[in-house]
């Protein structure tokens, strides 16, 4: 009987360090970024622009805007930007078969395709599926918007925390922060229109006659 007593006893003691480190997701979290989800999505298509900014301590390296077009799994989006001062392009997309990114770059510009069945993933997309990329977070409501700060990403690469702002009325998506060991990423929302005309994703290398092409496998 002493045995079992303390054999229960140990167990107690294990689940009572264990359990706090089982962090999860609060429900309340999932449910406003889900109805952030469906705010933002439209079967006509959504297009959006954000500003985009990146700080390494109290200095701006990185400045621009994101212009993006989703309907369906296709997505294109346009970058323009200075790099420490340094102005520059990119844009990307895919159209249902393919993946690809234009690079404007010092000694030349580059198009990289890819054949896929499957939107690629970008650092400027609007994550609203980021809690299941980490195990825990926390919400609060500031000035009548939902601030929900996400720790302890699954993925060890991923930025160590992530912030994200919806507004408590119409659940849309208005601020993201991504924090890293070396940089904070923020990216604002400052237009949206429903409504997006299908040739719009469609492909086309002719818009960048000075580019070359790379065909990835």
């Amino acid at each position: 009987m002493r045995e079992i007593k303390h054999s229960a006893l140990l167990l107690l003691l294990f689940l009572s360090t264990a359990l706090p480190l089982q962090a999860q997701i609060p429900e309340e979290v999932t449910d406003v970024l889900r109805r952030c989800a469906k705010a933002m999505g439209d079967p006509q298509g959504v297009e959006y622009e954000m500003s985009l900014k990146a700080r390494v301590s109290l200095v701006t390296v990185l400045s621009g805007q994101i212009n993006a077009f989703a309907k369906d799994n296709k997505n294109k989006f346009y970058l323009t930007m200075k790099v420490l001062g340094q102005p520059t392009k990119s844009a990307g997309g895919f159209d249902g078969v393919n993946q690809w990114k234009y690079i404007q770059g010092v000694e030349g510009d580059t198009i990289y395709i890819r054949q896929s069945d499957q939107k690629p993933k970008t650092d400027y997309d609007l994550n609203l599926h980021i809690d299941l990329e980490y195990r825990k977070a926390t919400m609060k409501t500031r000035f009548g918007n939902y601030v929900i700060t996400f720790t302890e990403p699954k993925d060890p690469g991923a930025p160590k925390k992530v912030k994200m702002t919806i507004d408590g009325y119409d659940y849309m998506f208005r601020e993201m922060e991504t924090i890293t060991d070396d940089a904070t990423l923020t990216m604002k929302l400052t237009h949206m229109k429903i409504g997006v005309p299908d040739d719009i994703f469609t492909f086309n290398p002719d818009q960048y006659p000075s580019a070359a092409i790379v065909v990835l496998k």
